[in-house]
């Protein structure tokens, strides 16, 4: 397996994307030269080693993406990928599922879903943490918190990672939105595992991305975690 590359799944097609006075949070400002989700994306260590067209972005079809994927997507990262979703999907899970159809083939590389609302400082390299770790088939960035607007991901007393919520706090680390899966093959097998046991694994009848890696451990495969520093969530700006 070729785990060189690095391919990177933004969904945005939930029903909060576009405000009801048809503003786009993506594009709030947060008092940078950027907007909120350029500064996001850019601000990722792996972006400056990524190619664009390894991007694949997932809104939700409206007049407002179309224009916002025209005008922006395409400007900060050309070539890009970007798929439209006529209707909602049963969560962010399957929506991240639709952008990586764009990119999943032959060489089994690595995806990175990035939920993009949390700016965040590290110096991760996913792909790299993999090739040095082949028990690894899951990473998740972490950060402290308690708060229930937040996945967490819990471990045992070996500081092996046994369990990950959406929105239940098991633990005091909280997810930051960004997962790394080992290949899309990993990636579809914690999906079916996550349909196998719906009952358990969604929150509100949604399939979110964090409870994938109970999948992952399903596959007999380690999940690890990296600390962030500097994080600043966009729910707690008023986005």
């Amino acid at each position: 397996m070729d785990i060189s590359g690095l391919n990177i799944v933004v969904p945005l097609a939930g029903p909060d994307f576009v405000s009801a006075d048809g503003s786009l949070k993506a594009l709030m400002d947060i008092g940078q030269a950027d907007p909120f989700l350029y500064a996001t994306l850019k601000q990722r260590p792996w972006a400056r080693g990524t190619a664009p067209s390894s991007y694949a972005f997932v809104l939700h079809d409206r007049a407002e993406t179309r224009a916002f994927a025209s005008d922006y997507l395409q400007a900060w990262f050309p070539g890009c990928r970007v798929v439209f979703l006529s209707h909602f999907t049963a969560g962010a899970a399957f929506s991240s599922l639709a952008g990586a159809a764009l990119q999943l083939g032959a060489h089994n590389n690595p995806v990175l879903i990035d939920l993009a609302d949390i700016l965040y400082a590290t110096a991760l390299d996913p792909a790299l943490h993999f090739a040095r770790h082949a028990d690894v088939g899951g990473l998740a960035l972490t950060f402290q918190s308690q708060n229930p607007l937040y996945s967490y991901l819990r471990k045992n007393d070996e500081g092996n990672v046994v369990e990950a919520a959406e929105k239940k706090v098991i633990s005091s680390e909280a997810s930051a939105g960004t997962y790394a899966f080992r290949s899309g093959s990993v990636l579809l097998k914690a999906l079916a595992h996550a349909l196998e046991n719906a009952p358990t694994q969604t929150h509100r009848d949604l399939f979110f991305v964090c409870p994938l890696f109970n999948g992952i451990l399903a596959q007999s495969l380690a999940v690890t975690t990296t600390k962030v520093e500097n994080v600043r969530d966009m729910k707690q700006m008023g986005g």
